[in-house]
C-alpha cells in the first residue's frame, strides 16, 4: 500500500491478506513514526526493515520478543545485477527484476477508456504484482489518501482460480476496483469473472489470440481494459 499517512498505509496493506501476514516481514520506505508503532500493537511479525525509527516507534515496538528491526538506509530502485540460476543442460542468465513496461505505448482497447488518473494506479498494480508468483492476479484501489491492494491470487496453475481466489480475500471492497494480470487471458471467463466481483478496469499484457473475445467480455461490462504489452511472470 501506499499512503500520505503511514499507519493507514499498515493498515490497508495488512487487510489485504491477513491471514498471510501471520510470522510476516514488514517493510516501509519511510521512518516508521510512533502511530504507526502503535496501529501495528501485537501482531505477530518476524522482522521489519525501513530506513530509520523515531526513537519513541523503536521502544513501542521492541516491547514484544523476539522481533528483529532492521535498518536499511538505501531504498532506491532495485540494481539491474544478472542472477544466475542453474537449468538442465547449463544456467540461465538474466537480469534481476521485473522488466519495464513502456507505459506511453500502453493501450486502452475497449469502448470505455480509462481516466488519468486511473493510471497510477494501474502503475502500483503493476509494480506490486512484479513480485508476486505466477499465475498471478491482484485487485487494487484507490484509498482517501493512496492506493491499495486489497486481493492477491497468487501461483495458480488457472488464470481464472487466481481471480476467484484474489476475489475472496477482497471481499466487498473489490466493487470498483482495478484487476491487474501478470499475462494474458487465454479466454474471457477472467473478464466475466471480474464483472461479477464489480471489478470497473482491467489491466493486462495483451497477446492472446483470443484478446478479441476478452476485449468484447469487457464492452459487455462496461469495464476499461489496458494492454501493457509486458508480462510480469515471476517463477
Amino acid at each position: 500500500a501506499v499512503d500520505d499517512n503511514q499507519s493507514e498505509a499498515w493498515i490497508n496493506a495488512l487487510a489485504s491478506d491477513p491471514e498471510s501476514a501471520f510470522g510476516c516481514v514488514i517493510a516501509f520506505t519511510r521512518e516508521v513514526q510512533p502511530d504507526t508503532a502503535i496501529a501495528i500493537g501485537g501482531h505477530f511479525f518476524e522482522c521489519m526493515i525501513a530506513p530509520g525509527y523515531h526513537p519513541e516507534a523503536l521502544e513501542i515496538l521492541s516491547s514484544k520478543k523476539n522481533r528483529r528491526m532492521l535498518t536499511l538506509s538505501s531504498m532506491g530502485p532495485r540494481a539491474e545485477n544478472l542472477s544466475l540460476r542453474q537449468v538442465s543442460g547449463g544456467w540461465l542468465a538474466q537480469l534481476q527484476g521485473p522488466p519495464p513496461i513502456e507505459w506511453d505505448n500502453s493501450k486502452c482497447v475497449t469502448d470505455r477508456q480509462m481516466e488519468e488518473d486511473e493510471f497510477s494506479l494501474a502503475k502500483f498494480g503493476c509494480a506490486v504484482l512484479s513480485e508476486v508468483k505466477s499465475n498471478a492476479i491482484i485487485l487494487v484501489s484507490r484509498t482517501s489518501t493512496g492506493l491499495s491492494t486489497i486481493g492477491v491470487g497468487p501461483g495458480q496453475t488457472s488464470r481464472v482460480e487466481a481471480v476467484r481466489i484474489a476475489s475472496r480475500r477482497a471481499g466487498d471492497r473489490a466493487n470498483g476496483s482495478m484487476m491487474v494480470s501478470d499475462a494474458f487471458f487465454p479466454f474471457r471467463d477472467g473478464i466475466d469473472s471480474a464483472n461479477d466481483i464489480g471489478v470497473s478496469s482491467v489491466v493486462q499484457p495483451g497477446g492472446s489470440v483470443r484478446d478479441q473475445e476478452s476485449i468484447d467480455a469487457a464492452n459487455e461490462h462496461g469495464i476499461s481494459m489496458l494492454f501493457t504489452g509486458t508480462r510480469l511472470f515471476l517463477h
